[in-house]
Formats: structure tokens, C-alpha cells, sequence
């Protein structure tokens, strides 16, 4: 095989690789079929003995031990972005997979084309690449729960600072919750409203609509604010001091949260920095040391 061929061979393994691992991390489905196997678990025409096989070998995926420890790593925060445990699972293999094989290929090709000198050493770098493949598929999952998290505390934060402006213009309860959800924008404040919005279909209060978006996304400010609503829905108290209390200690968090990110970014810009101070103080005394050692040299 000549070297043209070989490129070509390794040019089409890499673009299906990298076509394969577009398709498993692709998350909206593009065709009516798709979307129907999403919400129905299998495409049309598919037997029954395949969807079981199918759901069977999801399940065995699932509750493995891969799917145990998924489970316990992320837990409810897989709900935040509309993911499973399977999907995690299947996602890390088919990264660690194809990332392998792709570097399997590469060294072959490259050793084949004379390019790269044989040793024992790339063979053992592949699997390397393929768990690292795998964990920044995982580091991927935590980075999005997290960012969907912090989307969903600034949303409930914005929500309860709305609803306590509300208060302070002598609406009630219901007019300044609706006011709130009338003003914010987002996905996250989307996420709220429509749980506020589906509430009546769902024969819930809307506290009780409240209190499930908090203990389902775990905002726990969002669950305090329900229960202030609830008594004033079955009690008749006024809850405008209570929630602008809220609404105080809520900003009073934000902002020690941003004062701590905004450190920590200055903690992760000082490494650097002293890196750069330290070249450039080397780069510039260098000369005039050098001219020094041989002055006294000579």
C-alpha cells in the first residue's frame, strides 16, 4: 500500500470517527422519527422483540456497575439536562472508543508510513487516550449539571427579588408571582414558569408548584419561598417582610458567590502571572549576566 493510500484509509477512519462521535453527543433530533423514538423508545416498524432486547440491554446498562456509580456521581443532576444514566454510559464508551481506535489507527498509519519510529510505548499510550477520552466526556456531563445548577439558583433568585418588588406595590401574592414570571426571561425562568403555568392541569397550588421546581432542581430558597406562600395561601398572613427578607439573604449569597468566583479566577491568573514575570526577568537579565561572567572571565 502506498503512502496515498494509506492516508486516504486513515483520512476516512478519522472523519468517521469524528462523524460518530457527532452523532452521540448530538442532543435534539433532526427528523419526526427521531423525535419518536425519544418519546416512544423505538422507530416505526420496529418488532416487539426488539424493543424488548433494546430496553433490555438499556436496563442491564443502567444497573450495572458503570450505571451504579453514574447514579451516585451525578444523581438528580442528570434531570437538570435532560440526560440518563444511560446515556452517560453510552456516551463515555463510545468516546473512549472511538478515540482509542482513532489512536490506534494514527500509530499504525504513522509507523507504516515510516513517519514514526516503532516502541512499545505508543501501544500503551492508546489506552491512556482513551480513558482520558472518557473522562472529559464525564467532566463534560458535570460541567453542564453544574452551569444548569447555577442557571437555575440566578433564576430563582431573580424570581423571589421580583416577587418582593411586587409586594412592595401593595399587589398580592398571585399578582406579584405573576408579575415575576411575566418579566423574567431565560430558559431557566422558562423551566419555572412553566411549572408555575402547569400547576392547575396538575390539580397543585401553586406553592406546592414552587416547593417541587425547589426540591427537584434543588434550590432550597425556592422551597422557603412556598412554604412563606402557603401560609399566607391557607392562613391569610402577610408574607411581604418574610419575603423581602428572603430576597436579602438571597442577594447577600449572589453576591459572596461572585466575590468567590471572582477569586478563585484571580487565584487561577497568578500561576501564570508569575510564570511570565519570572520568563521576562530571565529574559532580560540573561544578556547582562552573561556580559558579566565574561568580563570576569576574561
Amino acid at each position: 500500500m502506498s503512502a496515498l493510500q494509506l492516508g486516504a484509509v486513515v483520512g476516512l477512519l478519522l472523519g468517521g470517527a469524528a462523524w460518530s462521535t457527532a452523532q452521540a453527543l448530538r442532543r435534539a433530533p433532526r427528523s419526526l422519527a427521531l423525535a419518536r423514538e425519544r418519546m416512544y423508545g423505538a422507530p416505526l416498524g420496529t418488532s416487539t422483540a426488539a424493543m424488548q432486547h433494546q430496553d433490555g440491554w438499556r436496563r442491564s446498562l443502567a444497573q450495572g456497575a458503570a450505571g451504579t456509580w453514574v447514579t451516585g456521581r451525578f444523581g438528580s443532576g442528570l434531570e437538570m439536562v435532560d440526560l440518563s444514566v444511560t446515556d452517560v454510559v453510552t456516551r463515555v464508551v463510545a468516546s473512549s472508543a472511538i478515540v482509542g481506535f482513532s489512536a490506534a489507527a494514527g500509530v499504525v498509519a504513522l509507523t507504516a508510513a515510516g513517519l514514526l519510529p516503532w516502541s512499545p510505548m505508543w501501544l500503551a499510550l492508546v489506552p491512556v487516550v482513551a480513558v482520558l477520552a472518557g473522562w472529559i466526556a464525564l467532566h463534560d456531563v458535570a460541567s453542564r449539571i453544574e452551569r444548569r445548577r447555577r442557571e437555575l439558583r440566578v433564576a430563582a433568585n431573580d424570581f423571589v427579588q421580583l416577587v418582593a418588588v411586587g409586594l412592595t406595590t401593595d399587589q398580592s401574592v398571585e399578582e406579584a408571582i405573576r408579575f415575576a414570571l411575566g418579566i423574567g426571561g431565560g430558559d431557566a425562568f422558562d423551566a419555572l414558569r412553566q411549572c408555575v403555568a402547569t400547576a392547575p392541569q396538575r390539580g397543585m397550588p401553586v406553592w406546592e408548584a414552587l416547593e417541587e421546581f425547589g426540591r427537584h432542581f434543588d434550590v432550597r430558597e425556592m422551597c422557603e419561598f412556598a412554604a412563606s406562600v402557603e401560609r399566607q395561601g391557607m392562613q391569610g398572613v402577610s408574607i411581604g417582610e418574610t419575603v423581602a427578607t428572603l430576597a436579602a439573604a438571597m442577594r447577600a449569597k449572589a453576591l459572596d458567590q461572585l466575590e468567590r468566583e471572582a477569586d478563585k479566577a484571580n487565584a487561577n491568573l497568578s500561576g501564570p502571572t508569575i510564570g511570565f514575570v519570572v520568563t521576562t526577568i530571565v529574559f532580560l537579565a540573561y544578556p547582562l549576566a552573561q556580559r558579566i561572567s565574561e568580563a570576569f572571565g576574561g
